[in-house]
């Protein structure tokens, strides 16, 4: 867990099979966001909803960066739970059904779609008290993927385009290498060196690092 600027607090929860890092932005007794539902066991939920309750967290969005199952599983229930919609790219709403019903295939148990989705375009900015993130769509990994820029804080969440010494894979439908680095080389390198990098899976790595030392880029 990390203290930012002021009192917001970024928590990072591994979830699922797969490792997918869970995001919890939040101010104690406040205001707080989700980024990527993705949690799996029962287990998975339990700790999310006790520690957003002990914190006294009120959870006003849940953000998708990209419609693969591993970040959006528990999407169902954990909207149910806070009474939000799923937001995410409005090219990655038609991909989500599809992406649940892969689950089974990998061996894990069934999950419910999403019912309520809202749709973010290019460049929309969501607010949480004085926090704003800006969506900025990035294709390559997958059709539909976008990153979330919190520029006060030079900080963006990036999913599975972005990795400490990687980027996404591209094997996967709807993948293109050579589209996924002009989105990093377009939508990501124009940040400062000193932005933070928070990655979909892995620790944390920043735009300087990857920038001269990727061996992808």
């Amino acid at each position: 867990m990390e203290n930012t600027q002021k009192d917001w607090i970024i928590k990072c929860i591994p979830v699922n099979p797969i490792q997918m890092n869970l995001y919890v932005l939040y101010q104690k007794n406040g205001k707080g966001l989700i980024v990527d539902p993705g949690c799996c066991e029962k287990s998975e939920f339990e700790n999310l909803f006790s520690f957003t309750e002990k914190e006294g967290i009120e959870i006003e969005h849940i953000l998708l960066t990209h419609p693969h199952f591993d970040h959006l599983m528990g999407a169902a229930r954990i909207c149910q739970y806070y009474e939000r919609p799923l937001e995410l790219h409005e090219k990655a709403a038609p991909l989500v059904e599809g992406a649940i019903r892969s689950i089974e295939t990998f061996g894990l148990p069934s999950m419910e779609c999403p019912k309520d989705l809202k749709i973010l375009q290019d460049k929309e900015c969501i607010r949480m008290g004085d926090v704003t993130l800006e969506t900025r769509y990035t294709p390559g990994h997958c059709e539909g993927s976008v990153c979330y820029v919190w520029d006060e804080r030079s900080m963006v969440f990036t999913g599975d385009v972005l990795f400490h010494g990687s980027i996404g894979r591209t094997d996967l439908p709807g993948g293109d290498l050579d589209l996924l680095r002009k989105s990093i080389f377009e939508r990501l390198f124009v940040l400062d060196d000193g932005f933070t990098v928070r990655p979909g899976h892995g620790g944390r790595t920043s735009i300087g690092y990857e920038r001269y030392n990727n061996p992808f880029l």
